[in-house]
């Protein structure tokens, strides 16, 4: 059965152009949703194991020791869940641009707050399981997300409660928000399913080290346009 941590630097790259693409896709409708034009990337992923997320959590919680976080189950050909996650502070400035207000206005997060960036989350996962299921040719189906703010451990005992005993490893997506004055971070957390990441091996990553990468260059910059 194969393992998140044994993907090497190439690997991890041709899943990380996912994440951009997927992005890049996403900010042309977040961006429409704040009325500001918003770039959205992934500088890096990384792999961690479980048990470390509560450190990496707690980190980028930072000061407030809370997060906001959109849930989200895929279903279908590809199992698994994402959580996509923003320090308070980040999730305070978003609020701040979707209700069109001065950034700095929000001290906590309202229900028409919390319903906007519940849809920010959708949008943005959505677009980038889309971006993976072209690539893997598998088909990838997503609940209806869930929104949730809570400390970082109850966010861990939150994803080690609906992963299986094979899952040791997850895949965070360094995501970053980019407007004309406002800058802030998110994460998005990949946790496949054991069958899932096979399929994850089996259609993309067994396509690089081949002689023909250029192929799967061009089918890469074929989903960006």
């Amino acid at each position: 059965m194969k393992q998140l941590h044994l993907l090497n630097d190439t690997q991890l790259d041709a899943l990380q152009e996912t994440g951009n693409i997927g992005c890049s896709h996403a900010a042309t409708a977040v961006s429409q949703m704040v009325n500001e034009e918003v770039e959205i990337n992934v500088p890096h992923i990384f792999v961690q194991k479980i048990p470390e997320l509560r450190k990496s959590l707690r980190n980028i919680s930072g000061e407030d020791n809370k997060l906001v976080g959109v849930y989200l189950e895929l279903t279908d050909e590809f199992l698994g869940s994402i959580l996509f996650i923003f320090p308070y502070k980040s999730a305070l400035v978003l609020s701040d641009l979707l209700m069109f207000q001065p950034v700095g206005t929000s001290t906590e997060l309202t229900e028409m707050s919390q319903s906007a960036i519940t849809e920010v989350g959708n949008v943005v996962v959505s677009a980038y399981t889309n971006a993976l299921s072209a690539f893997l040719d598998t088909s990838i189906m997503l609940s209806p997300p869930h929104y949730s703010e809570e400390i970082p451990d109850v966010f861990l005992d939150e994803i080690t409660a609906t992963i299986g005993k094979n899952t040791s490893h997850a895949l965070i997506f360094d995501t970053q928000f980019k407007g004309k004055k406002n800058q802030f971070k998110s994460y998005f957390i990949l946790l496949p399913s054991p069958q899932s990441l096979d399929i994850m091996y089996d259609r993309l990553i067994a396509s690089f080290g081949k002689p023909h990468d250029v192929e799967v260059d061009a089918y890469v910059n074929s989903l960006a346009e």
